[in-house]
């Protein structure tokens, strides 16, 4: 697999994870690009060449497609590197900004740490907490996220602070999130969501560019999606 069938395969999963974000209707969205996305990765005679060669190959496709999606206001950050693979947060910093300006947001971040007036900062200390609770996680064997991490997702304040004081438990239903209120107007952001995962894929499957899809305009496609999903 040459660099270039690898951009298209990574550009592939970033719009099957980060559709929304792409979208405009959602300021962050996370997954792991895993090392098994590289065919038979690992299992060469010359495993240790392919594990290089697909560090060198995710380098040079998170480069390319930070620099094709810079001008369209989408940014790409390396949060942790795992057995699994990398994880990765796609977000707009213009949305993002939004969400952790909100009053109950900011002032629940700063009880945790974070300066909300930098948003460098708030990402920093996130890759750090991450960082810490996958070291927690390997050595209690539990898989964990700092709580916090929802409000860099665009998730409500409202279910996030349900996750945490309920620990997980008791929620009303669970799609991208877990909801703790409003639990209708949660379900029809799932459905407008995966509606909308599925013409973005359709449409990228047909050739149309990932620069495309992140351009914001009303009527391409993210708000035809959203009237289908209604």
């Amino acid at each position: 697999m040459d660099k270039r069938e690898y951009v298209k395969l990574f550009e592939r999963k970033l719009v099957h994870h980060c559709t929304p974000t792409l979208a405009g209707i959602k300021s962050g969205s996370l997954f792991v690009c895993r090392d098994e996305s590289v065919p038979g990765l690992g299992k060469s005679k010359s495993g240790i060449v392919s594990a290089r060669t697909h560090e060198h190959n995710l380098a040079y496709a998170l480069r390319t497609t930070r620099d094709k999606l810079y001008d369209y206001g989408v940014r790409i950050e390396l949060l942790a590197r795992r057995k699994s693979g990398v994880l990765l947060y796609v977000y707009r910093p213009d949305l993002l900004r939004r969400d952790l300006s909100q009053p109950e947001v900011a002032s629940f971040l700063a009880q945790e740490g974070y300066d909300t007036g930098s948003l460098a900062a708030c990402i920093e200390l996130l890759h750090k907490r991450i960082c810490g609770t996958d070291l927690q996680s390997t050595l209690s064997g539990s898989c964990a996220f700092p709580h916090e991490i929802g409000l860099f997702l665009g998730y409500p304040f409202e279910d996030v602070m349900g996750f945490i004081e309920n620990k997980g438990e008791n929620y009303l239903c669970s799609g991208c999130w877990k909801v703790y209120s409003c639990e209708q107007d949660a379900k029809e952001c799932f459905c407008k969501y995966k509606e909308c995962t599925r013409a973005y894929e359709e449409l990228f499957d047909e050739g149309v560019s990932l620069e495309c899809l992140a351009i914001l305009d009303d009527a391409f496609p993210a708000d035809e999606a959203y009237s289908q999903a209604s």
